[in-house]
């Protein structure tokens, strides 16, 4: 099976919507890493909600910020520490905010409220991913421009008209 997620779906790599198959793909991979994380730490390991969310949004985040950079966006060779790393930074550490607040919210309503540890898991695990679906396409939209000005930048720097 090709690697590249909008072959999964027959869709041409130059068809407009490839893009968005291919970032979508990417943020399973990562959405995978993240909520496995989220709940093998506040599930099993009892790490509190915080922690956990600080954690897991780094074990999405490293994949997806490389998968979606590769496949979604076409883009290798070196990263720039300044033009790419920092923004996908900004914008990522927006994501880990929220899901870092809304995490310990839900654990904490719910300990009031005196709630089993498997619900205060699968409420929190699913607050957790609904901040994730929440960000997904305000990130694309985002990354999207981030890349395309990153994209013709260098068009312009080696001489080419976009």
């Amino acid at each position: 099976m090709p690697l590249a997620p909008a072959r999964w779906f027959g869709v041409d790599a130059s068809h407009p919507f490839g893009k968005v198959v291919r970032y979508i793909g990417a943020s399973v991979v990562a959405t995978i890493c993240s909520e496995a994380t989220f709940v093998l730490l506040y599930g099993a390991a009892h790490v509190s909600p915080g922690w956990s969310s600080v954690v897991a949004w780094f074990a999405g985040a490293v994949p997806n910020f490389w998968l979606s950079r590769r496949w979604a966006w076409r883009r290798t060779g070196g990263v720039s520490l300044r033009r790419e790393l920092a923004p996908y930074a900004v914008i990522i550490l927006a994501t880990l905010a929220l899901a870092t607040v809304t995490t310990s919210a839900v654990d904490a309503l719910l300990r009031h409220l005196g709630t089993s540890a498997s619900v205060r898991v699968t409420l929190a695990a699913v607050a957790f991913f609904a901040v994730y679906v929440v960000m997904f396409g305000l990130r694309f939209v985002l990354l999207d421009r981030l890349f395309k000005r990153l994209t013709h930048h260098e068009a312009e720097t080696r001489g080419e008209t976009t």
